[in-house]
């Protein structure tokens, strides 16, 4: 087994975030929820905040305004996966799994640590 530090790269932080945001699709708590993205991710707000653009922008996840004001004073905004969104996930996942069965990732990279 190659040895190689468990750095996410980017199919691997887009996988946890559409899979995060698949399991979360229904949650009711919209606090915090850019922070408990990062935290299941493992990555910063400034990243995450990226990802989460591009990814709307291109009709994955949708966001959606809660009418809610966070404690930094900005409207706390939910994601939602779409249809293509799942699809992708799948997509992304199935490379994922492609390097664990050829040893280029540890089979941790498909968790999320909260599982």
């Amino acid at each position: 087994m190659s040895h190689m530090k468990k750095q996410r790269d980017l199919p691997t932080t887009l996988y946890r975030i559409l899979l995060y945001l698949s399991r979360k699709q229904n949650s009711e708590d919209e606090s915090r929820i850019q922070s408990r993205i990062e935290r299941a991710v493992g990555i910063e707000r400034k990243e995450l905040k990226i990802h989460l653009g591009n990814l709307s922008k291109r009709g994955y996840i949708v966001p959606i305004n809660t009418g809610k004001i966070g404690r930094g004073g900005f409207e706390i905004v939910r994601y939602s996966i779409t249809e293509p969104g799942k699809s992708l996930r799948q997509d992304i996942g199935r490379f994922i799994q492609l390097g664990i069965n050829m040893e280029y990732y540890p089979e941790e990279f498909f968790y999320l640590p909260s599982d």
